[in-house]
């Protein structure tokens, strides 16, 4: 265990992740059952056995009950040789909420060697049926008794939260179905823990392939990013792409030489794009519909089913569903807006095997030389590059927010500053062409200036990011992965929660009690009673109220003229006390025109003067 906790700690993982930690499925199952579902097992035996063995007794009992009260009230002659009870039905004299009931009466008759009950003996099967005749509650002849089905059902809902717990905790499913390991070993998971606000933590399974000289590769998939792992399983990194070299390295690189490097770079960084693949509504809408919230709604809705409720029931089932429904719907398409940032393949021309050929952008591969050529079309750059040759005007406004385009100059220094490393984000952006850019114009390099020369007139580049380790890329991960639910004053709603549960058990003990002195409803429909009561602490009808709320919050901000990108977040917009806006490049563009002004002195709700008249 100490050896163990050691190797852990000596794990590393980047900044953008906060942990890491490795591990094992356990082994143990039976059939494809793990034995976190083995004390269920047993309870359903014990359970299923004692509801066996205590099936009829309801029904049994409810008879003698009957035969017993109606003979006392027929005030049986017993000395008169009375001794066949005959069941007429009366008026009972206890009137209950629901009113008058019917009770049996018996008459005398010919004595019979039934069983004896008060003093007389009774038919069973034909006080049956005049209870039935007068509509009176009877039990199932095969129910076994409450405690048998009330066991029963708590083995169901603890089998039911078992599963549903590890569905909905990704850390409870770590515990239960994993054990933790010193390393990341091929074939084995790691738990990967996401900060705050970046996505959701994920138990990921470590792939494996062959590297060039034979030894083992590792790597996770994880949000869209491919991590390496040392072979020792003991260093997690992010995919090591071409930066961080010494200048002199980038400008002189023509390109790959060989077809086995191509090779290697393909199985190494894969294709650049940023294909986000769309699921389907059903599978969407099964992962919606067992969060907790709908799970507990419908259990609600099941729980005013049994009591009759039918209609009720019914139409909070369809507004659960409706609901969830819409809620897909909007994830679908914010993941077709976020697919609407991939741009298509264009051919361009890289510089691979000595010579220039023509491929898509989708098979760049860091490390390529690439001629970028502005047309008569708007051009998109489509990776990360460091310019060599030539210089650009690009629009970096889709990534900074700035409006203003940007002036790129190819690197051309020497000596000391040729030995720097390469500061992607930092001292040489100015030598930066950032994917999702956009280049305004260009000028290609002098023919006399030496190297390579363009074979289209563009300035010639090299490929540092693809894909989704691009500026590009890390965006659309951003924004993916950050749309999650905002939880404010945690602490405060369970207290109010906590203290309202207070008071429904307080009920339900009143309930319970009240109602087992009184024997007016039988033990079903109290404890139904009180379940109810306990589930009322959280109204079940609240997440579709507050969906209304919210709606109706957006569509009022939208008439006054405010959009609002992340709805969820509407309900704790009243603790705002303070608003800070960026500079003017993130909320405008280069193309505003303007249409007129207002003078010192003019109310703000009156129109603009012309710019004829100013």
């Amino acid at each position: 265990g100490e050896d163990l906790l050691n190797m852990s700690a000596a794990l590393s993982w980047p900044d953008s992740i906060k942990s890491v930690v490795p591990l094992r499925r356990r082994t143990w199952n039976v059939l494809g059952v793990g034995l976190e579902f083995a004390p269920c097992i047993v309870l359903y035996a014990i359970a299923f056995e004692w509801c066996y063995r205590t099936s009829g007794n309801p029904y049994s009992k409810a008879i003698a009950f009957e035969a017993a009260r109606n003979a006392a009230k027929a005030g049986f002659n017993a000395t008169a040789g009375v001794g066949f009870a005959q069941a007429s039905f009366a008026d009972d004299e206890d009137e209950d909420e629901d009113g008058p009931a019917l009770v049996p009466e018996f008459k005398g008759g010919a004595a019979t060697p039934a069983g004896a009950v008060g003093g007389g003996v009774f038919n069973a099967t034909e006080i049956a049926d005049k209870m039935h005749t007068a509509e009176r509650s009877l039990p199932n002849p095969l129910l076994p008794d409450f405690w048998a089905v009330l066991a029963l059902a708590g083995v169901v809902v603890l089998n039911s939260l078992i599963w549903f717990i590890q569905r909905w905790s990704i850390h409870v499913r770590a515990r239960v179905q994993f054990t933790k390991q010193g390393s990341l070993e091929a074939g084995a998971y790691a738990h990967i823990t996401p900060h705050a606000h970046q996505g959701a933590a994920e138990i990921v399974k470590i792939e494996s392939s062959k590297g060039v000289a034979g030894q083992v590769l590792k790597h996770v998939m994880y949000q869209r990013q491919k991590y390496e792992i040392d072979e020792a399983g003991m260093v997690v990194s992010e995919l090591a792409m071409p930066v961080g070299l010494p200048m002199r390295v980038y400008a002189s690189h023509c390109g790959f030489a060989t077809e086995k490097e191509m090779r290697d770079a393909v199985a190494k960084y894969g294709n650049n794009s940023l294909h986000i693949e769309l699921p389907s509504f059903s599978a969407a809408f099964k992962k919606q519909i067992l969060g907790p919230v709908p799970v507990f709604q419908f259990f609600c809705a099941s729980l005013w089913l049994m009591d009759e409720y039918w209609k009720y029931s019914l139409f909070q089932l369809f507004s659960i569903c409706m609901y969830e429904s819409s809620t897909v719907f909007g994830k679908i398409k914010n993941m077709q807006a976020l697919r609407g940032m991939k741009k298509a393949g264009q051919p361009i021309k890289v510089h691979r095997l000595g010579k220039w050929v023509e491929v898509t952008t989708e098979s760049l591969l860091p490390g390529d030389i690439l001629s970028l050529t502005k047309g008569e079309g708007e051009l998109t750059v489509p990776c990360d590059a460091l310019l060599l040759r030539g210089t650009a005007v690009v629009n970096e406004a889709a990534l900074t927010g700035e409006s203003c385009p940007m002036m790129k100059e190819a690197f051309t220094g020497d000596g000391a500053s040729a030995e720097e490393p390469l500061e992607v984000e930092k001292a040489h952006r100015v030598h930066m062409l950032y994917g999702g850019t956009v280049v305004m114009q260009h000028t290609p390099p002098a023919t006399s200036s030496g190297g390579l020369e363009s074979p289209d007139g563009g300035c010639i580049c090299y490929c540092v990011r693809t894909g989704f380790s691009s500026s590009e890329g890390k965006l659309v991960r951003m924004i993916e992965y950050s749309q999650e639910a905002v939880l404010s004053d945690a602490k405060e709603v369970l207290a109010l929660l906590f203290l309202l549960l207070l008071f429904a058990i307080a009920a339900s003990w009143h309930v319970m009690e009240k109602g087992l002195r009184e024997g007016k409803r039988s033990q079903y429909e109290l404890v139904l009673r009180c379940v109810l009561i306990l589930t009322s602490v959280v109204p079940p009808e609240l997440p579709m109220q507050t969906a209304v709320a919210v709606n109706a919050a957006v569509f009022t901000l939208f008439k006054a003229a405010v959009f609002c990108t992340e709805p969820f977040r509407v309900p704790f917009a009243g603790k705002v006390t303070h608003a800070l806006f960026d500079k003017t490049g993130t909320l405008t563009t280069d193309k505003l025109v303007c249409v007129g002004t207002w003078s010192a002195g003019t109310p703000p709700e009156a129109d603009p003067a012309t710019l004829a008249n100013t």
